[in-house]
C-alpha cells in the first residue's frame, strides 16, 4: 500500500487535473430538473423509496461496521432505502473513484455517500465534487448547533456535508504502571527523561501522529513546539530512531507494556481495547490540561451520486436522536454525539442518560481546541520529517 503522503499527492494531482479541465456533471442519474429539492423533504422521501445507497466508508473498525449494519441499515430499510456498506482502507479510494467517474462524464456514479476526513473534503470541494446546498435542509439538522459544524479543519462546509460523529484526541495510561496521567507536555518530557524509551507516538503523516504534533503546536506555537519535539525525540522508544507506523502499532506496544502512553482521535478507543481484551482493565483515558483537539466526522454526497435522494435520507438518519444515542452507548460504540442535547425534546434527551458512566470513556473532555486549517497539516508533517527525525 502506498504511504499516506504518496496517496495524498496522487489524489491531489488527480483533483488538480479535474479543476484545470473544469469538468462538471449533473448531480444524479436523472435530469437535474426531475430531482427533488432538498428543501422539499416529502418529495425527497418519496424519490428515495426503493433506492440502494452505496455508502463508502472506512471498513477497518468492526464496531463501526456493526453499528452501521445493526442500526443504520434496519432504520433505512424502514424508510424503503437499502444501505450497501462499501468498506475502504482509505477514504482517498472513494474520492479517487468519484474523480475518475466525473472525469469520464459519468452522471450515475457508483458512490452515493462518503464518510470522509477534512483534507479530502477540502480537496473535493475545490474540485467541485460535492453536491451543494443540501445538508442544512435535513430535518434532524435542527438538533445540531450550527456553530460547531460551520467548518471542517478550517474549511467552510457551506451545506456540502453533514455531521455524524464527534472525535476527541484522547490519551491513555495504565494505572497499574503509571497511577497518575501525564497531563501536560512538561510532565511528558520530564517522564521521558526519567524513563527513556517508555514514550513514543506514531510517525506523521499517520493521522494519530500528525494529531499529536498538531496538539503540541496548538499548545506552544509552532516554533516552540518544534523545539520541544526535537528535545523529546532522543528520549523516546528506540531513542527516536524509529516511530510506530500507525496507531495500531502504538496500541500494541502499549498493550505489551513496552511504552506507557497511548493516544487516539477515537474517544472510545480505551473502551474498545478493554472490551476486546487488547488493553487490561486498569487502563483509563485522559486529556491534557492544554486542551483537547476535537473535530467532527462528516458524510458527503458526490455531485454525480446515482441515488442522491436515498443518500440524503441516510445522512438525515445518522442524525436521528435514537441512532445518535445508540452510537454513544458504550455497549455499541461510545462515541460522543454531534447533537446539542439542549435542543432535543425531553424524551430524546433521556436516551443519552445510559451513555455515561463507563470508566473507559471520558467523563469530561476539557477545553475543546479547534483544529488547525487543513492547509497547514501537510506542511507541519513535512517540517517534522525534516527537523525532528534523527
Amino acid at each position: 500500500m502506498a504511504s499516506g503522503s504518496a496517496r495524498r499527492a496522487a489524489l491531489g494531482t488527480l483533483l488538480l487535473v479535474l479543476v484545470a479541465t473544469a469538468c462538471t456533471v449533473g448531480s444524479a442519474s436523472t435530469p437535474a430538473s426531475s430531482l427533488a429539492e432538498p428543501s422539499d423533504w416529502a418529495a425527497v422521501r418519496q424519490e428515495a423509496e426503493g433506492q440502494t445507497v452505496r455508502w463508502w466508508l472506512y471498513g477497518g473498525d468492526e464496531r463501526i461496521n456493526r453499528y452501521v449494519d445493526d442500526h443504520v441499515v434496519p432504520a433505512a430499510a424502514e424508510l424503503g432505502v437499502t444501505v450497501e456498506r462499501v468498506p475502504v482502507t482509505d477514504t482517498a479510494d472513494a474520492v479517487q473513484r468519484v474523480v475518475a467517474e466525473v472525469q469520464a462524464g459519468e452522471t450515475a456514479g457508483s458512490v452515493d455517500l462518503i464518510w470522509l476526513n477534512g483534507e479530502n473534503f477540502a480537496l473535493g470541494k475545490e474540485a467541485g465534487l460535492w453536491a451543494e446546498d443540501w445538508a442544512d435542509h435535513l430535518p434532524n439538522r435542527r438538533y445540531v448547533d450550527p456553530t460547531t459544524v460551520a467548518t471542517d479543519f478550517g474549511v467552510a462546509v457551506e451545506g456540502q456535508e453533514s455531521p455524524w460523529c464527534r472525535a476527541l484526541f484522547v490519551y491513555a495510561h495504565d494505572t497499574a504502571r503509571t497511577p497518575e496521567p501525564l497531563r501536560t507536555f512538561d510532565a511528558l518530557l520530564a517522564y521521558a527523561r526519567r524513563n527513556p524509551g517508555r514514550i513514543t507516538y506514531p510517525a506523521p503523516p499517520d493521522f494519530t501522529g500528525s494529531a499529536f504534533v498538531r496538539q503540541v503546536v496548538q499548545a506552544m506555537g509552532e516554533e516552540e513546539a518544534f523545539r520541544y519535539l526535537g528535545e523529546l525525540e532522543p528520549h523516546l522508544w528506540q531513542e527516536g530512531r524509529t516511530h510506530p507506523g500507525s496507531e495500531a502499532e502504538l496500541d500494541q506496544l502499549f498493550a505489551d507494556g513496552q511504552v506507557d502512553l497511548a493516544m487516539s482521535y477515537d474517544p472510545s478507543f480505551v473502551e474498545t481495547g478493554v472490551r476486546q481484551g487488547t488493553f487490561p482493565e486498569t487502563v483509563r483515558p485522559f486529556v491534557l490540561d492544554h486542551g483537547t483537539l476535537n473535530n467532527v466526522s462528516y458524510v458527503t454526497v458526490p455531485v454525480n451520486a446515482a441515488h442522491r435522494a436515498g443518500a440524503l435520507v441516510v445522512a438525515d438518519l445518522l442524525l436521528d436522536p435514537s441512532l445518535q444515542a445508540a452510537k454513544a452507548d458504550p455497549e455499541v460504540l461510545g462515541v460522543p454525539t454531534v447533537l446539542d442535547l439542549d435542543l432535543l425534546p425531553v424524551a430524546d434527551r433521556e436516551r443519552f442518560d445510559a451513555t455515561t458512566g463507563s470508566p473507559y470513556l471520558l467523563a469530561e473532555p476539557g477545553e475543546l481546541l479547534t483544529e488547525l486549517h487543513v492547509g497547514r497539516v501537510e506542511r507541519l508533517e513535512q517540517r517534522w520529517r525534516d527537523e525532528v527525525l534523527p
